[in-house]
This record gives C-alpha cells, sequence and structure tokens, in this order.
C-alpha cells in the first residue's frame, strides 16, 4: 500500500464536496492526495482529442479541470500544496479510479456526479467504483462534514458478527481516534421469517418467540465486539442493539454521526466484491460520509440459526 488518496473530480458539486473531504483526510494522516479527472477514450494518446489546434485546446481545457480540482483541495486548511497532485486519464471513470488507487489507502467519491446516474441517489460511476474498488471507498454527499470530528460527531459502525463487520469495526477504531470521537457500534436486529411454519418455533425454540430468538442473537453478536473492543481504551466506545432493518437503523443514526462505516461481505452474502443490500442503502442514504472497508478479519465461529439473526453490516 502506498500512502496517498486518490479522489475523483469532474466539476460537480459532489465531487468538489468529496475533494474537501479527502484532502482533510489526507492532509490529517501526512498522505499525498491524488486529484483524478477521467475524460475521453483508454488507449488512444490524449483521449482522442488529436493534436490539431482544436484538440489541443479540449486538451488544455481536460487538464484545467484537473487542476481545479487541485485548487479546491489545497483550499483546505493544513493541506500542503505540495502533497495534492492533479492527474488527468482516459477512459471508463469508474475502470480508471479502482485502477489508480489499487495500491491507495483510499479512494473517495462524490455520492453523485455530472454524468449519468444508475438511480436517483447514487451515481453510475460511484456504483462502478464500490464494485471494482480493491482499497477502501468514501462516498462523500454534498451536504456531508467534511471529516469525522469536525463538529465532535462520533463515528457509526454497523457490526453483525461478520468478517466485513470486523475490518469495518476495526477501521471505525482508528477513525475515531484520530479524530479524538466517541464510536458507537450498533447491532440491529428484527424478526426474520423465511419459510418456516409455526410448528418450527415450537419444535426448535419451545416457548420463544421468533422475536425473543431474533434479540437473544443480536445480543451475542454485540457481544463479541464488546470482547473485540476491550483493548481498545483510546476512544469511548458505546455498544448497542437496535431494533430495526439494519440500513434503516445506520440512516436514521447517520443524521448525527460524522462518518459511517460498514464492511462489503454480512452475514447474508453475496458474489465477488458486489455491495451487500444494506450497504448499498447506508451509502445511498446516508447523511454524512460512508467509509465501505475492504478489510475481512474477524473471529471464526458456527452461523446463528437461520430463521433469526442479527444484522447490520450489509
Amino acid at each position: 500500500m502506498v500512502d496517498r488518496v486518490v479522489v475523483g473530480y469532474d466539476t460537480s458539486p459532489e465531487s468538489a464536496a468529496a475533494v474537501r473531504w479527502a484532502a482533510t483526510y489526507a492532509a490529517a494522516r501526512g498522505w499525498d492526495l491524488d486529484v483524478v479527472h477521467v475524460w475521453g477514450f483508454a488507449g488512444q494518446e490524449g483521449g482522442g482529442a488529436g493534436t490539431s489546434w482544436l484538440g489541443q485546446q479540449v486538451r488544455a481545457q481536460v487538464a484545467d479541470v484537473a487542476e481545479e480540482g487541485a485548487a479546491v483541495a489545497r483550499e483546505g486548511p493544513r493541506v500542503p500544496a505540495d502533497a495534492v497532485h492533479a492527474h488527468v486519464a482516459h477512459g471508463r471513470p469508474a475502470l480508471v479510479l479502482a485502477d489508480l488507487a489499487a495500491d491507495a489507502r483510499l479512494v473517495v467519491v462524490g455520492r453523485r456526479g455530472a454524468g449519468g446516474r444508475l438511480n436517483a441517489l447514487l451515481g453510475s460511476v460511484t456504483t462502478g467504483v464500490l464494485h471494482r474498488s480493491r482499497c477502501p471507498v468514501a462516498v462523500v454527499p454534498v451536504d456531508g462534514p467534511h471529516l469525522p470530528g469536525m463538529g465532535g460527531e462520533p463515528v457509526l459502525v454497523g457490526f453483525d458478527g461478520s468478517p466485513g463487520s470486523f475490518g469495518a469495526l476495526e477501521a471505525g477504531y482508528d477513525h475515531a481516534a484520530r479524530a479524538g470521537v466517541p464510536l458507537s457500534a450498533l447491532t440491529a436486529w428484527s424478526t426474520v421469517d423465511q419459510s418456516a411454519s409455526p410448528g418450527y418455533w415450537l419444535l426448535g425454540y419451545p416457548g420463544r418467540s421468533p422475536a425473543e430468538v431474533a434479540l437473544d442473537e443480536a445480543e451475542r453478536v454485540l457481544e463479541r465486539a464488546r470482547s473485540w473492543s476491550a483493548a481498545r481504551h483510546d476512544v469511548e466506545v458505546g455498544l448497542e442493539v437496535v431494533e430495526g432493518r439494519p440500513a434503516q437503523v445506520l440512516e436514521r443514526r447517520s443524521r448525527h454521526a460524522g462518518l459511517v462505516v460498514v464492511g462489503t461481505r454480512g452475514r447474508g452474502g453475496f458474489a465477488s466484491l458486489a455491495l451487500g443490500s444494506t450497504s448499498r442503502s447506508v451509502v445511498q442514504r446516508a447523511h454524512c460520509p460512508v467509509l465501505v472497508t475492504r478489510t475481512a478479519t474477524g473471529v471464526a465461529e458456527e452461523e446463528p440459526p437461520q430463521r433469526a439473526r442479527a444484522a447490520a453490516s450489509v
């Protein structure tokens, strides 16, 4: 890994917010920041603009966009000017950003950009980076805070006991410690009954309702987070079991957080690096920046009952 952050810039307000957030983040760690504007066709010199006078003018204007993004980054307090670098790249933005950030510590994107959108909330480039990036991804809304801790807001982590959620918890601790803010780890639970008849519960859980089983599982999951975090005395930690669907709980609590951290692999499981349903929803709707981690460390254990389980991370 190289101590640098990659951020995409396309002149949109969302990308400008992403650049400001990334600049403050990188400066706090003493890392370089690469501001990247992606344009044109991959494999063609100058993105296909050609060598004519008009082509040269186009290329100059494209370079100006990258420099504009770098200037936005340098406006931040305590951002060393020589640590910010403007880059122009050619090809499909999501693929290019993911490739450029392959050895980076973090890639940062705005929630939406100037181009096409997958839906009303999440831009197609952002979606592509989330699915393809090999390093953690931060998604910044246009109206979100610039960095966790600037207003004293806690770092919020969704925890469901999966390997991905242990990685999210570890990243959350790091961010909270650096920012000097508390960390809040939530395990959400709700009754999930996929196909069982009442007879299933009478046989498998005599005298207990699906809700009771789900709550017990959530408390058992959160106990694993409590055990894991017992050695971390540098951060004020709050652990909580909350009733509700994981995505809705995290979205609601994000109103009072500086950063939400989620993993890419929860108990539901999914193929490759594709986002799980909870992570996707949180990225789309959170009221503050969201960090999607790629770490997959944790403590092995047997799978909980399939009929009712706690879920928080994806």
